[in-house]
């Protein structure tokens, strides 16, 4: 008669079956098959234990004990031990040399032995003969099986282990995701039984070099949390402080927390100023050198001594030279508004091209219709030089309209009458705020 027992690897998923004859198999004879069946080889570089299903930890350590029909068990691969008389390897179940267990068995001896009642079979005996005989031998091995059974001491559940097991303790490098600790596994964690613990989420530094990285403590960090307002919880759950520098959990265990790479940072930034102001240095020169090929002096900013280039708006006027023929000192008449006024009020408010004293600010006049000309001047000979304009490019790089250096879709800035003076006297009242956008109000005579 064929009778099965199951058993499964702790690794493997689903189970497997072991056939045979009779009502039950030695845990030498099981060991045997399942090696055999998954062709392990020699056995001579692991051991096979067996464990009962519904005690995982209880282990078949006698290779005598019988492990009846329709039972499940697991199995599980060890590394080879050396105990004192011999080698603990699954070689023996290969060669099929049982190791004697000389306690079991003197415990055995010390036990009553209740005989069991089994019926010879010889070969004089017809089949049926024998088919009745094995079906009483099953019976009254079952009858002794069941009386064994019944002074066995019944384990209903087993006690966790405690964090002082050395067996318990996780290796270097482990943490518990829900507390933080290094000294217990996140099954033994004493926030468990704690219904109003919230966890902490700590990423992981992976991929992020150790420079980058400041250990700290893992009292420092619960320090942090809890005394210092500017470490919180983000959106994600993690620990940042106002820099939003992130709180992690190294590879070996350790807190640490992110640093930016500020030296790189700059060096970059370094690099991308440099690269951009050479490309307006060349672009000044290419469009001054066009400018005096074409002959048009009156585009070039006069006032620039260490570098050359085109006037940019706001264009304006002197009052008193504004004809060629009133030229002097400079090459033109024609300023940019900033660089003007700080011309004339480093030199006391004298014209810098025929020195006319109390040139003042607010009697400048715009130029707009050199304006229009100088723009349409450079988009021809952009186009026809293939040049990219670098102050344009910046501007929108920085959401401002490069005509007016101004916010993209912002309000524009009310201009200020050149009729208003600039200097206002300490001792007058200010005027009243003007509104963005709304005319001035009429005042009654």
């Amino acid at each position: 008669m064929s009778s099965t027992v199951f058993y499964r690897f702790l690794h493997q998923k689903e189970q497997s079956t072991v056939h045979f004859d009779g009502t039950g198999i030695s845990v030498f004879d099981l060991k045997h098959e399942i090696i055999e069946q998954n062709l392990l080889g020699l056995g001579t570089d692991f051991n096979l234990r067996l464990y009962h299903s519904e005690q995982p930890d209880l282990e078949y350590e006698n290779d005598q004990d019988v492990i009846t029909r329709s039972s499940f068990v697991l199995a599980r691969r060890s590394p080879p031990g050396l105990k004192i008389g011999f080698i603990g390897n699954a070689s023996r179940y290969v060669s099929g040399k049982p190791r004697v267990n000389k306690k079991a068995i003197q415990g055995a001896a010390a036990a009553p032995v209740n005989p069991v009642n089994t019926v010879p079979v010889n070969e004089n005996m017809t089949e049926e003969e024998r088919t009745k005989a094995m079906f009483e031998n099953q019976s009254n091995v079952w009858a002794q099986i069941q009386d064994d059974l019944s002074t066995h001491k019944v384990i209903y559940n087993k006690p966790a282990a405690g964090p002082t097991n050395p067996e318990d303790v996780p290796p270097p490098g482990y943490m518990c995701y829900r507390c933080g600790g290094k000294d217990h596994w996140i099954k033994n964690c004493p926030t468990n039984t704690d219904p109003n613990f919230e966890g902490k989420k700590i990423k992981r530094t992976t991929g992020i070099p150790r420079s980058y990285l400041k250990t700290l403590s893992k009292e420092a960090v619960e320090r942090l949390q809890s005394s210092d307002s500017s470490v919180t919880t983000n959106e994600n759950g993690d620990l940042v402080d106002q820099q939003g520098n992130t709180y992690m959990i190294s590879e070996t265990g350790e807190y640490v927390l992110t640093m930016a790479d500020t030296k790189t940072w700059l060096t970059y930034q370094e690099k991308q100023q440099s690269a951009a102001m050479k490309a307006r240095r060349e672009y000044d020169e290419k469009m001054v050198i066009a400018a005096e090929k074409d002959q048009h002096p009156l585009y070039v900013d006069p006032l620039l001594t260490s570098s050359r280039k085109l006037l940019a708006p706001p264009i304006v006027m002197t009052p008193c030279c504004q004809d060629v023929s009133k030229l002097k000192k400079l090459r033109n008449f024609n300023y940019h508004q900033p660089s003007l006024e700080l011309t004339l009020i480093d030199n006391d408010f004298h014209c810098p091209n025929c020195d006319l004293e109390d040139v003042f600010i607010d009697s400048l006049i715009r130029n707009e219709e050199l304006e229009k000309e100088i723009e349409a001047y450079v988009e021809e000979k952009e186009k026809e030089l293939g040049l990219e304009n670098p102050y344009k490019r910046k501007s929108e790089e920085n959401g401002l309209d490069p005509k007016r250096q101004r916010p993209a879709g912002s309000m524009p800035a009310p201009a200020m009458p050149y009729g208003m003076p600039m200097m206002m006297n300490p001792n007058m009242p200010m005027p009243p705020p003007m509104m963005f956008g709304m005319p001035p109000m009429p005042q009654s005579k």
